[in-house]
């Protein structure tokens, strides 16, 4: 009889330790993923401010040119600026081969700058910006892109540094 008992009391320290350990691991992953999220959250906002101050802060230097680097998250594949001066913006874009959620995030907002990664995963307001052919994307290398920031008085001009 008591080999029995002995036996029930291990099968329900076994399921309790089993229980246990898979809340623990439940627990810790939900955890991690939301740090992974916080963290992506803190360097997109980071970017959004950089940009934002290297593009004011070059604007008004007439004819001065810098390399600016810049962090994206993991998540973003590429960063795609607009042109300020699309008048038009029911006219079509002239980059044919550019992502259909950027050319309708120019059409139906103000906004000048575009993070892609599997979709849309940002977009903000960074200041008078010019580039060549209404749009510029750059693919990120290392989750980093550079750019070379030129003022132009009362906007800046930006292109890949190469």
């Amino acid at each position: 009889m008591k080999k029995t008992s002995q036996l029930y009391g291990q099968i329900f320290i076994y399921a309790l330790t089993l229980i246990l350990i898979s809340v623990v691991l439940i627990y810790g992953y939900s955890a991690i993923k939301n740090f992974r999220q916080k963290t992506d959250d803190i360097v997109a906002i980071k970017l959004e401010k950089d940009l934002k101050n290297s593009i004011q802060s070059i604007t008004n230097d007439y004819g001065s040119v810098s390399k600016k680097e810049f962090q994206l998250s993991g998540d973003i594949t590429q960063a795609c600026f607009a042109d300020f001066e699309i008048a038009d913006k029911s006219s079509p874009v002239s980059s044919v081969s550019l992502n259909k959620l950027v050319i309708n995030s120019i059409r139906d907002s103000d906004k000048n700058v575009f993070l892609l990664g599997d979709g849309l995963k940002s977009s903000f307001f960074a200041g008078r910006i010019s580039v060549d052919n209404d749009v510029l994307c750059i693919r990120t290398t290392g989750n980093r892109i550079t750019l070379r920031m030129e003022g132009k008085g009362d906007y800046a001009y930006l292109s890949r540094w190469e």
